[in-house]
């Protein structure tokens, strides 16, 4: 068993690509691969490290969107990339990362939104939306709502950004196995697969 930990922001759409080529590679390896989920807030790996998201129109957002498409269909989903609301405010998804992780619901509340985001062009900032994915998940929505305005949760996502920040950690999506961080565009988990992670066997 191969363990490789994702860091990712529901905001980044080379997350939502990341997980689904992380998806096929744990299909593929007949259960030797687990993901280990990790929440980090974007915004507030910006502010750490002076930076910014990439800026509407120009040459790296527009190569960002038609990169991002070719990866997409190379792997079959569905992509949507809306100009008007990025950057996604994605602050109350990723709180509620921690609510269904407490029912053991992290992998499948973690696809719910990247798919409702950047397949289904859903806004993920409206908690009507939210509603419906804890919903379809089989989870109470006003526990939802009580849970993402604790103080803890959001101590909680601040204490995992800064984490994730002394650690090296600059951009979503990055990735460590075995201690080793690597981060790019979602090519880099071809990499992997070909390289750090060859040793596991493939179906």
């Amino acid at each position: 068993m191969r363990r490789i930990e994702f860091l990712f922001d529901f905001a980044s759409p080379n997350s939502y690509i990341a997980l689904a080529k992380l998806k096929e590679m744990s299909r593929r390896s007949a259960g030797n691969l687990e993901i280990i989920f990790s929440p980090i807030l974007l915004g507030g790996i910006f502010k750490l490290t002076s930076d910014a998201p990439v800026p509407v129109g120009s040459h790296e957002f527009n190569y960002m969107d038609n990169n991002l498409k070719r990866l997409s269909t190379l792997l079959g989903i569905g992509f949507h990339f809306s100009r008007d609301r990025f950057p996604v405010n994605s602050l109350r998804a990723l709180r509620g990362f921690y609510f269904a992780d407490n029912f053991g619901k992290a992998q499948e509340y973690v696809d719910g939104v990247f798919r409702a985001c950047w397949a289904e062009n859903e806004d993920i900032s409206e908690i009507s939306v939210l509603h419906g994915l804890v919903r379809a998940l089989d989870l109470d929505p006003q526990k939802f709502d009580s849970f993402i305005e604790r103080a803890e949760t959001k101590t909680k996502l601040r204490e995992d950004t800064q984490k994730a920040y002394d650690r090296g950690v600059f951009g979503a999506p990055t990735f460590f196995i075995d201690g080793q961080m690597y981060w790019g565009t979602p090519e880099v988990l071809w990499f992997l697969e070909a390289t750090v992670l060859a040793d596991i066997p493939h179906g």
